[in-house]
């Protein structure tokens, strides 16, 4: 079938332009990672060159999803106090200043200030919750189809059948088959018509605009209705278009097809297709019921319509979304009134001539706040904050594996491979390897099936069940894995794994995409040791990434470093390290003008942020004198696992006395609390944080401006670890105020499609974002949707350079998506940056709660 063409312009160009389209239409959505390397993104990445109250206008309209918290939400926070009233008064002042300081509006006998008729609306005044859309249930239906047809196309190994023609394209290969789909039958007629369908997808949507008169103006968003009426999918076409490697295995989803095989569904039933979205709100009937209710609460008598429409004339320039916006920077300003409030105090700063025992290098994850504060009170130890990859940008290829995966960000781009070698006979471990993954994948692919979970269940029980009684009764018995490794591993459990190490050099001979040269490594020593601002060096530097294990569940990588890619940050450790060790890359450092002692001895360890248990690595091969200092290291480290445990017990619903073991009960479905309660990204020395117990809110960077004249360090950070704790911040923000639309929804719920996400349900579009147990516990919060707060330790002018010079960093700051205050040193005060450039004073909205009250956590569970 062909198409009619302008005569104007030739089908090639015609076609271009349409492909162009798609993409356009497409980057509404953000990329969605698939779940094995799990990359927290803001759900309105898509939206985000516009400022942030336009773009949650606008998600509004185009998810039909909540954007903030519910008033009654916001409510209960001001009724515990974690809102007062000066923070809505200064609220309102920042978001309407005219408004406020308007007259006094005459009610019956009382003077009303504006501010106080405001204030009392955002207290008591009506709800205005958001009208959902009407539901649609053919196009639902049409919606589950194709969603389904998605899901079968990318997930060959747990369907009964792989679907044909798949290396054709999604598009081609649904028009292959799914004129046998029954489910068509009443939702568009003859399915039979399928096969009369276009069978390039770009001729089909063009068919499908000249059919319904969509015009070239409004192409753009036909196609972004068409693609929305499956969010989650069309999440993971962009990622398959924009950001999947070259070396991804299996099929990709284009957004290209995606969209042709929804204009193909909709073409067959067009009496069931609108591209208008729009959500409809009665807001004349809301403002009436506002003006009433606040009248009656001013007036003791009957108010009079002029009273009434003075009334109006104030509350109508506030918006439904305009309230809960007010409210949200009362939040916001109540955190950091505390927090800053806490950091301005005076500190006392480390003897600089005092070399402590060991310095321990943390990833600037949230959950390290804690730890690093219990470890600093058992010895003489500093530590210090560094995003988890250590700045080494690197795919890493573990032992006998024949790929290599990103060790990174995933703003940055790996030009190296490492691979983890053996340094003892490796023969019979890697023959077991072999054996116990094609065993594992047989079962995985048995108990993933349609029909074969039943035979699975009868042949595979009587090994399966004792194992499935000890992981749920005691699952701190039962058999576990290597920190960091795949489920693999216990197959495997009873092989000895010889010792390895990773080989960062380039030694001749060896395959040309491994290893660093030694003017790369000398770079990435120097940008390492410059970045954190080590001026000197202990006995022992411990570089610590981190991991976590959990059992039965799907969103495990969620629980990694999101700066290793949604890996363990182990293996990140083990290669710095072996940089950091290398007499050849010392002696470029010191030519360089940075002398690291001949004593000092670099090592890796991981966290396992579920249980709180620090590994360390390659213990074999540390010199002799220092053997006793990390043993001594190693047992305060348990000692500080142990008492963070116990403060991460008092969020965690369930006994105090097995937080550590949650992540081996495969029933669990909280194994932890993730980075739940982020509100801050801290840059600075640890002298302003050390005597604060910032209850795990706070990502922590180390910083000193003094060792960095020329900010080339502090640029580094601000434009990568700051811009991926916005995305982590918003992915939290977001799965939280709407987890049904932009999280995952319920994970009891949860279904696994092809190792790529989850469904909730036995159908249904892909959920992507983080599921509610990662956030909520029942109808109690474990997150505060709050912007993220950049706190910057620097010359004023340095923090504004870097912001003005760098695109993507400055979209954010100016589009309030990040909120930035910063101040030269710490016998200064803060200052905030206004969105339109320029520095204000901060002071709180209410010094004397701001002094008193503490930092709270969104959720404490006794």
């Amino acid at each position: 079938m062909t198409t009619t063409t302008r005569p104007s312009e030739s089908a090639d160009v015609r076609r271009s332009r349409l492909v162009a389209d798609v993409a356009r239409a497409g980057s509404s959505v953000a990329p969605y990672w698939p779940l094995t390397s799990f990359v927290a993104v803001n759900p309105l990445g898509g939206l985000q060159e516009r400022p942030f109250a336009e773009a949650t206008e606008v998600a509004r309209s185009w998810f039909d999803g909540r954007t903030h918290l519910s008033l009654d939400d916001y409510r209960a926070e001001h009724a515990r106090g974690a809102i007062t009233d000066a923070d809505l008064d200064a609220a309102l002042g920042r978001f309407a200043p005219t408004l406020v300081a308007e007259s006094p509006i005459e009610i019956g006998q009382a003077r009303v200030d504006v501010v106080d008729l405001l204030r009392w609306d955002l207290l008591h005044g009506p709800s205005g919750e958001v009208i959902r859309r009407a539901r649609q249930p053919i196009a639902d239906a049409l919606d589950e189809i194709v969603a389904a047809w998605c899901a079968t196309y990318v997930d060959d190994a747990h369907v009964p059948w792989a679907m044909p023609d798949r290396d054709q394209g999604f598009y081609r290969a649904w028009r292959a088959v799914a004129g046998g789909d029954r489910r068509l039958d009443s939702l568009v007629g003859d399915r039979r018509r399928i096969s009369d369908l276009p069978e390039d997808p770009v001729e089909m949507l063009d068919l499908a605009f000249e059919i319904r008169g969509v015009d070239d103006n409004d192409r753009v968003a036909a196609l972004r209705t068409m693609v929305l009426r499956t969010p989650g999918w069309a999440s993971f076409a962009r990622w398959c278009d924009d950001w999947a490697p070259a070396d991804h295995p299996g099929v990709r989803l284009k957004m290209l097809d995606l969209a042709a095989v929804r204009a193909a569904i909709d073409h067959l039933a067009p009496e069931h297709v609108s591209f208008d979205r729009s959500a409809e709100r009665d807001l004349v009937a809301a403002l009436r019921a506002r003006t009433t209710t606040a009248a009656g609460a001013f007036a003791l008598t009957k108010p009079s319509p002029h009273e009434l429409a003075a009334i109006e004339a104030a509350l109508g320039q506030l918006s439904e979304g305009d309230r809960v916006a007010i409210w949200l920077s009362a939040h916001e300003w109540s955190f950091r009134d505390r927090l800053l409030t806490r950091l301005d105090a005076p500190v006392t700063p480390p003897d600089s001539a005092a070399r402590p025992d060991a310095q321990l290098v943390f990833c600037i994850d949230v959950r390290s706040e804690g730890f690093r504060r219990h470890l600093e009170s058992l010895g003489d130890y500093e530590t210090l904050g560094f995003a988890g990859f250590f700045g080494v940008p690197v795919r890493w290829r573990p032992l006998g594996s024949a790929v290599a995966r990103a060790r990174c960000p995933v703003l940055v781009s790996p030009r190296h491979e490492i691979a983890e070698v053996a340094l003892d006979d490796d023969r019979g471990y890697l023959s077991t390897c072999s054996a116990s993954a094609g065993l594992h994948d047989a079962f995985s692919a048995a108990k993933g099936g349609i029909a074969s979970p039943f035979a699975l269940a009868e042949s595979a029980g009587w090994f399966a069940g004792p194992i499935a009684a000890v992981r749920t009764l005691a699952p701190g018995k039962s058999p576990t894995t290597q920190l960091g490794s795949t489920s693999r591993s216990r197959w495997r459990r009873f092989t000895s794994r010889p010792r390895t190490a990773p080989v960062v050099d380039d030694v001749a001979g060896r395959d040309l995409h491994t290893g660093l040269s030694l003017e790369e490594r000398t770079l990435f020593a120097e940008a390492i040791v410059t970045t954190i601002g080590l001026a000197s060096f202990a006995p022992i530097v411990v570089l610590c990434g981190h991991g976590s294990h959990t059992t039965n569940n799907p969103h495990a990588s969620s629980l990694d470093c999101g700066a290793c890619g949604g890996a363990p940050g182990g293996a990140s450790a083990r290669i710095a390290t072996a940089i950091l060790n290398d007499p050849d890359v010392r002696s470029g450092l010191a030519e360089r003008g940075i002398e690291i002692p001949d004593d000092t001895w670099f090592v890796a360890a991981e966290h396992d942020t579920t249980a709180d248990v620090v590994t360390v690595f390659d213990t074999d091969v540390l010199p002799g004198e220092a053997q006793a200092l990390v043993g001594a290291l190693q047992r305060d480290l348990e000692v500080a696992g142990e008492r963070n445990a116990a403060d991460r017990a008092k969020r965690l619903p369930g006994s105090a006395g097995r937080v550590r073991d949650r992540g081996m009960d495969w029933a669990q479905v909280r194994p932890e609390w993730g980075l739940a309660g982020n509100g801050a990204f801290i840059i600075g020395p640890r002298s302003i944080t050390a005597q604060h117990d910032l209850a795990g809110r706070a990502f922590l960077h180390s910083y000193v401006a003094d060792r960095d004249p020329e900010g080339v360090a502090l640029e580094t950070i601000m434009t990568a670890p700051l811009v991926v704790a916005q995305w982590i911040s918003a992915q939290y923000y977001f799965s939280t105020v709407e987890p049904d639309v932009f999280g995952a929804g319920d994970k009891m719920l949860h279904n696994p499609v092809g190792g790529i996400g989850v469904v909730v349900g036995e159908s249904g579009d892909l959920a992507v974002g983080l599921p509610m147990q990662s956030v909520m516990f029942g109808e109690q919060r474990a997150h505060d949707p709050l912007r993220l707060l950049a706190v910057v330790q620097a010359p004023l002018d340095r923090v504004e350079g870097i912001v003005l010079r760098n695109s993507g960093l400055r979209q954010l700051v100016e589009g309030e998506w990040i909120h930035v205050v910063a101040r030269p040193t710490e016998h200064d005060h803060w200052s905030f940056r206004r969105p339109g450039g320029g520095w204000e004073p901060w002071q709180p909205a209410d010094p004397d709660h701001a002094a008193t009250a503490a930092l709270l956590t969104p959720l404490e569970i006794s």
